[in-house]
């Protein structure tokens, strides 16, 4: 079966009834939970965890934006475009906080991209997820309708299992309380939102989750 067609199909299920020409809806999917942002004290104590932690997650949720703002403006299906403007939102926030704490810490904070130029791809480190390279982001760009809306999706799983890998390692070894604490609203919401990528591809989940 066609892969754009199947996601297509699976969108239209997740969205109850909403058809991709644009119909009205009946139900709108269920979101994922949003973490809400968490306050840090600058004098809490923090270790090279803790800032790999947040400098690895201010890369990954600028990609995210990145790959939510394309998502918003040209996604075909209407739970894609959905999810899309749900992640747009939640990653504004997080990078605020994060570059907070950097900064209250002295460490260096990752560079913002400019205006739409493609984010920087976040340096995961061994044993980490790969993330798409820089050529498979700027093929989205030149892609519409369904082809648009099954890459958009398949860009952000890799995006989404960095950021659940990168919250573990927080958990496992930070020493922040704040830190710890957004890793684990991370790890929890993004699992969620992972498990809808996934339904919407049809794909099944890796065993070792």
């Amino acid at each position: 079966m066609n892969p754009a067609r199947t996601l297509a199909a699976t969108v239209a299920v997740l969205a109850a009834g909403v058809a991709l020409g644009g119909c009205a809806t009946t139900q709108t999917p269920p979101a994922a939970p949003v973490a809400p942002v968490v306050q840090a004290s600058p004098t809490a104590q923090f270790n090279d965890s803790d800032i790999m932690f947040a400098q690895q997650l201010i890369a990954l949720r600028q990609q995210a934006l990145w790959l939510a703002q394309q998502g918003v403006e040209r996604a075909q299906a209407v739970g894609v475009k959905q999810l899309a403007t749900q992640i747009e939102a939640e990653q504004g926030p997080q990078i605020q906080q994060l570059t907070t704490w950097l900064t209250q810490w002295g460490v260096p904070v990752p560079a913002m991209p400019s205006g739409t130029a493609l984010p920087p791809l976040p340096s995961m480190g061994p044993g980490m997820p790969s993330m798409p390279p820089a050529q498979e982001l700027s093929q989205l760009q030149s892609l519409s309708g369904e082809q648009f809306d099954q890459k958009f999706v398949e860009l952000l799983i890799p995006n989404h299992e960095g950021a659940i890998a990168s919250a573990t390692a927080e958990l496992a070894n930070g020493v922040n309380p704040s830190a710890k604490q957004l890793a684990e609203q991370v790890k929890t919401s993004q699992t969620a939102e992972l498990a809808q990528l996934r339904q919407m591809l049809g794909a099944t989940p890796s065993p070792t989750e």
